[in-house]
């Protein structure tokens, strides 16, 4: 009897951030201050990134994830902040009769 072949689950598609107004690279420049002196692969041990990757984000030859990017600022010392906010209330306009 053959074995039935599992389906294969749906890849989920990258969204581009920067769609929505995340810049991503611009935080990695805001970090970079932050990590002077330390060596790629020192951050990478850090953020728990491969040094590689570490390099190609920094030198902007890869777009970091914002979960590498949240990785990189704890590695800095700090970290990302991502916040939801409304869209402003619609005013209504009134007619002059």
């Amino acid at each position: 009897m053959a074995k039935k072949k599992a389906a294969k689950a749906p890849t989920a598609k990258r969204i581009d951030v920067s769609a929505y107004g995340i810049d991503l690279p611009g935080l990695i420049e805001e970090i970079r201050p932050h990590v002077e002196g330390m060596t790629y692969e020192q951050i990478g041990e850090r953020a728990g990134l491969p040094r590689g990757s570490v390099s190609n984000y920094f030198n902007g030859t890869a777009k970091p994830s914002l979960g590498a990017v949240a990785a990189l600022a704890q590695a800095a010392g700090g970290r990302v902040v991502v916040k939801f906010e409304p869209a402003p209330p619609k005013r209504s306009v009134k007619r002059r009769a």
